[in-house]
Formats: structure tokens, C-alpha cells, sequence
């Protein structure tokens, strides 16, 4: 078992609009954690980036590292 995985969501808006059917960051996030932690992966640390990607597009990304405590 590895003693860290990382794991990465994203959303990105065009004018504030959802560019695709996807759950809130914050939603796809939580599932990530319970999904890890069904897995023995603890969160250990995150950051969310904001980033101008094109003419009003905005894309969030959250970037997390999980520990194993199994």
C-alpha cells in the first residue's frame, strides 16, 4: 500500500456558469475524502488554485494529499 496518494478535481466556469454537469467542487471533493477514507486514506493536506483560463473562464482546481493510517 502506498503510505500517500494525491488527488485532483476541478470545475470551470464560463460568465459563472458550470462549463460542464458536474457537481460543486466542494461536492466532488467531500466524495473524494469518504471515497479515500473507505480506503484507509486519510486527508493529510490541500489547496485549491484559481486560474483564469480564457476569456471569462475560470477554472478551481483542489489538489490533496491523503495518508495511509490503516
Amino acid at each position: 500500500m502506498n503510505p500517500f496518494i494525491v488527488a485532483e478535481v476541478s470545475k470551470n466556469w464560463k460568465n459563472g456558469v458550470s462549463m460542464a454537469d458536474t457537481p460543486l467542487l466542494s461536492v466532488q471533493f467531500e466524495h473524494v475524502i469518504n471515497i479515500n477514507a473507505e480506503r484507509g486514506y486519510e486527508l493529510e493536506t490541500f489547496a485549491i488554485h484559481r486560474q483564469m483560463t480564457g476569456p471569462d473562464v475560470l477554472n478551481e482546481t483542489i489538489i490533496a494529499v491523503f495518508r495511509y493510517v490503516r
